[in-house]
């Protein structure tokens, strides 16, 4: 094996499926290795999307290992850092992009900074947009109570408030901080082996900031160094896993108090911290389930109103007892149990088909009920008035948001996940404007490039996320509701065959830019798409009668 001198920087990177972004991640590693000696590691936290057989002979000189369970982010870097054998150590996220001077603007501040045990770059979210993680404060009293009551929401640039995301300082500036983020954090050999890495008493989250902590401790210093950039698409592996995240988070800042600060601060200010941080993760969960469960919570209330107003109509009275309200309840629930098994809450929950046959099916169910139990005999009436008004108000104001967010106003305060399709000058010249100018009601996640030549680049600090044969995944992945096509020439038949790669059941839109258009500045992007504006439907009969013209 090669002596630890003649290694520059050793990657690691713990994968949990995303095979797919660790595969455009290490594109953007070997890209970034110009004249570096590199090596990389890949353990593998027991992926089920098959990430090891899809990635190991695309990448055969990557040092792949397997872990038969989910051993965390922690235990997993650990494996790895102790095989490597480069001057610097790279921990990287397997859901990050790398410029191609990344490596090497890294490396070199290192050099230019010996007393500089870890540093960390510029992060880009996935709109290109700065992201917070970039740099951090230590979650001390002070800044965990700042944190959990708001204060730094509040007050987000104050040097007195403000010191977990630390934006008061540039964003532009390298600088001395408290900790970097975890996602992409390179750290001296000689300060590795002084303080052994990352704690494996963190299975997620924390474990950065704890190791930045510990170095620190240890007489180094931890640099935020914004002399290159990345891109990270945050919370792709968590996305993709069973783990409770919030019990994640929370315990890691329960972790982080106790292991630090529990026998340096007075027991009532670790209580009231303690106390602090299990409102704030309740606080979170309440959130959470309040997103999930908001639809069926609507749809539920309604239709035990919609039956409660068919029994007036039918009684020309109010007066429930507790039997009839349970029984009404009992409908509801049943309407809304039906309507799940359709798929109503999930990706289907504004498709018609769906809403029908989980209404039809709900209906067939309390009719039978009506037969059969003398609870729910008290009218047949009631169950058809649910059936035909209750179904009216599901769907209705499904219709209703819809409408609502295909108005101007929604889309101008509203901004839609776009994917622009070109490299080009014209496609830069897109993202630009949908950055600058104020009514545009696009956010760009990336690029996509047919000849898939610049895939796993970086182009006005957006990534080239894929290739043709990528952009089915992508748009389900992204959740993408525009795809922007700016070619530097217009071949409409190649551009229809483009779109026929997607899945048929997909909602996106499409626009094609005309080249010559960008060209004049003035003119708002909205404007410039006017050339060719379509729905799936309309691109797929526009393909299939280009196909009839092209073969005549």
């Amino acid at each position: 094996m090669a002596g630890s001198r003649s290694i520059d920087i050793s990657v690691v990177i713990v994968n949990y499926n995303v095979k797919h972004f660790l595969e455009q991640c290490l594109r953007s590693v070997y890209a970034a290795a110009q004249n570096l000696t590199i090596e990389i590691f890949v353990v593998d936290n027991n992926s089920t999307d098959g990430s090891l057989d899809y990635l190991q002979p695309r990448f055969p000189a990557v040092q792949f290992i397997r872990n038969s369970e989910n051993v965390g982010f922690a235990r997993a870097n650990n494996q790895a850092l102790k095989l490597t054998q480069g001057r610097y150590l790279l921990v990287l996220n397997p859901d990050t992009l790398l410029r191609e001077d990344s490596l090497r603007a890294l490396i070199d501040y290192m050099d230019a900074h010996p007393r500089a045990g870890a540093c960390g770059p510029k992060i880009l979210d996935r709109y290109g947009q700065f992201d917070k993680a970039s740099k951090r404060g230590l979650p001390t009293p002070w800044v965990a109570f700042c944190r959990l009551s708001g204060l730094s929401k509040l007050l987000p640039h104050s040097r007195l408030f403000g010191r977990y995301d630390l934006l008061y300082l540039d964003e532009d500036e390298p600088a001395i901080i408290d900790a970097v983020g975890g996602a992409c954090m390179i750290a001296r050999r000689e300060a590795y082996l002084q303080t052994g890495g990352f704690d494996e008493d963190y299975f997620m989250y924390g474990e950065d900031i704890d190791w930045s902590y510990r170095l620190q401790q240890a007489g180094w210093k931890v640099h935020y160094a914004p002399v290159t950039n990345i891109v990270h698409f945050r919370g792709e592996s968590t996305r993709r896993s069973v783990i409770d995240r919030d019990r994640a988070f929370y315990g890691a800042m329960q972790l982080f108090v106790k292991k630090h600060f529990q026998s340096r601060i007075p027991w009532l200010t670790h209580y009231f911290l303690v106390a602090g941080i299990s409102v704030a993760e309740t606080f979170a969960r309440l959130n959470r389930w309040r997103r999930k469960f908001a639809w069926l919570t609507l749809d539920l209330a309604g239709m035990w109103g919609v039956l409660i107003l068919g029994r007036y109509a039918r009684w020309g009275a109010l007066s429930l007892d507790t039997g009839v309200v349970f029984s009404l309840l009992f409908q509801s629930l049943t309407i809304v149990i039906a309507l799940s098994a359709f798929g109503a809450y999930g990706q289907r929950r504004g498709e018609f088909k769906a809403l029908a046959y989980g209404i039809g099916l709900g209906f067939f169910i309390n009719s039978s009920f009506t037969f059969f139990f003398k609870q729910f005999a008290y009218s047949r009436f009631v169950t058809l008035f649910g059936l035909v008004v209750g179904g009216a108000y599901i769907y209705g104001w499904r219709k209703l948001i819809k409408l609502v967010r295909s108005s101007p106003v929604y889309k101008r305060f509203y901004l839609r996940a776009a994917l622009v399709v070109g490299v080009g000058e014209t496609a830069r010249e897109v993202v630009r404007r949908l950055r600058y100018t104020s009514n545009t009601p696009y956010k760009p996640v990336g690029f996509i490039d047919p000849s898939q030549e610049t895939v796993g680049s970086i182009i006005e600090n957006l990534p080239v996320l894929g290739g043709a044969e990528d952009l089915d995944r992508l748009v389900e992945q992204e959740d993408i509701e525009e795809l922007l096509f700016a070619p530097e020439k217009i071949d409409y038949n190649q551009i229809l065959d483009f779109v026929g790669r997607l899945d048929c059941r997909r909602k996106t839109n499409f626009k094609i830019i005309s080249p010559a258009a960008t060209v004049e500045k003035d003119i708002p992007i909205p404007q410039l798409t006017l050339e060719f504006l379509a729905s799936r439907r309309t691109l797929g009969s526009l393909r299939r009668a280009a196909t009839v013209i092209f073969k005549r």
